[in-house]
């Protein structure tokens, strides 16, 4: 690897992004890209019996999609990067409890996905790994509880207010493959 400037990091052997996996909510299934999801919801619950098990659950099934997509078994996994917007990624740790993995928990809300990725792909093309996993969700029900209005109380949400995905995405990052590849990466 090198260092370009002052932040941007070149892969001299770039590592192949070797399988991708996403799940989303009812609202996002609406959209435009519905089309290009592995998996769309059709309630906010998902079988669970709280917003926050059902994010659990999203998360733990991106990342069993994106495994059996690969066809790799998961012990041949050395590591993974995830992480959530809840408290002490509660969600990601509950999701990955059932995969012997070693994980690192990643806390940066809309940039958990890419950081992911860049932590993988360093770990990969430095030699650490051979395959890396890397996933993130979020879940709209249980981020308005946690950063802005319970949905709990009825407030009326302006038009222009903001509006947190309901969805989860895994991919797995490999120092073998035939691509696409990560050849740069800017941390910002």
């Amino acid at each position: 690897m090198q260092k370009l400037g002052k932040q941007t990091i070149k892969f001299d052997t770039p590592p192949s992004i070797l399988e991708t996996s996403s799940i989303v909510g009812p609202k996002e299934s609406q959209g435009p890209l519905a089309k290009y999801f592995d998996t769309c919801l059709n309630d906010e619950f998902w079988g669970e019996k709280t917003w926050e098990k059902a994010e659990s659950k999203i998360i733990k099934e991106a990342i069993s999609l994106a495994i059996n997509k690969s066809k790799l078994p998961s012990d041949n996994i050395d590591f993974c990067f995830a992480g959530d917007l809840l408290n002490q990624c509660i969600s990601a740790s509950f999701g990955l409890r059932s995969f012997s993995i070693p994980y690192f928990g990643i806390f940066g809300a809309c940039s958990t996905f890419v950081e992911g990725m860049i932590l993988a792909s360093i770990f990969t093309s430095s030699g650490m790994a051979n395959n890396c996993l890397f996933a993130t969700s979020s879940h709209f029900c249980s981020a308005e509880k946690q950063f802005r209005f319970p949905l709990e109380l009825g407030n009326q949400r302006p038009p222009t207010s903001q509006w947190t995905v309901t969805g989860g995405a895994s991919a797995i990052i490999s120092s073998t493959g035939g691509g696409p590849y990560v050849t740069h990466a800017t941390p910002r």
